[in-house]
């Protein structure tokens, strides 16, 4: 008799705790019914430039449909004019088009790098090398720099192997250009020059046209984008319904001939580097 009891009491017991968990379980069902979890709100920060205070254009991502979001653009406007003593500050990174600042002497043959045939071309890039006119040894213009810090670097390249290399190429090789060369020597400025185009009719065996003259002019500006060098337009002077007038390319319809010259280091004086 006293066993049944105790059995009655277990199952009282059990029955009580059963009841107590699904009183539990009801009470935790309206409440989700009517508490439902609202996650916080993001936001997000699209802002990925700031807006330095002068000399900058568009901020935007480049115009020019590459779709990468690149930085502003540092065009050099006209100014006074700096005078041989501003010329005198630069060294000069050349291709053929402008090699003549060298072979006819319009600077100081020190201040020029250019490759022992003159060619630097676009294609081959990752290996050129420069005659290093201190000791005429043949060095890339990376180790150039490091050797020699020039206050500014006017790098006047593009033209050459232009017709061989795609957009993505172009611009790849250019920024590490540039990014070894501000690596090797933090202090130097960077100028670019936009390239100057052909004569009419030219039909070198280089394959270049006008339109892709245009185009190379369009990827240094990204470059610029994209390394924060300055950008300097080719002088307007140079050309006429964007070709290269004939007065001034020398005899392979390409390459600036000293008048040509003159006007490019008349234009690099007159839009000079903003002062701090």
């Amino acid at each position: 008799m006293k066993q049944n009891r105790i059995a009655t009491l277990k199952n009282m017991v059990w029955a009580f705790g059963i009841v107590i968990c699904l009183l539990f379980i009801g009470v935790g069902m309206i409440f989700a019914m009517f508490h439902r979890y609202t996650p916080p709100e993001k936001t997000y920060d699209y802002s990925l430039y700031s807006t330095p205070d002068t000399g900058v254009t568009d901020l935007s991502s480049s115009a020019l449909g590459s779709g990468i979001s690149r930085g502003a653009l540092h065009l050099l406007g006209e100014t006074a004019d700096g005078g041989d003593s501003y010329i005198k500050r630069m060294v000069f990174l050349v291709d053929s088009t402008y090699i003549a600042l060298r072979d006819l002497g319009l600077v100081d043959s020190a201040q020029v790098w250019g490759s022992p045939t003159g060619s630097l071309k676009m294609d081959t890039l990752p290996n050129a090398v420069i005659r290093y006119p201190n000791d005429g040894s043949e060095i890339s213009p990376v180790s150039a720099a490091m050797i020699s810090k020039p206050d500014i670097l006017v790098i006047a390249i593009g033209e050459d192997g232009l017709a061989n290399v795609d957009e993505n190429t172009f611009i790849t090789y250019y920024d590490n250009l540039i990014n070894e060369i501000k690596s090797a020597s933090p202090d130097t400025i960077v100028i670019c020059c936009g390239l100057p185009s052909i004569i009419p009719g030219y039909n070198g065996s280089d394959g270049l046209t006008v339109t892709r003259v245009s185009d190379g002019n369009d990827w240094v500006q990204m470059v610029c984008r994209d390394t924060q060098a300055y950008f300097l337009n080719s002088p307007e002077d140079l050309s006429e319904s964007v070709q290269l007038l004939p007065r001034y390319a020398s005899s392979n319809g390409k390459t600036l001939n000293r008048a040509g010259l003159e006007v490019f280091l008349r234009y690099l004086r007159t839009h000079a580097i903003p002062k701090a």
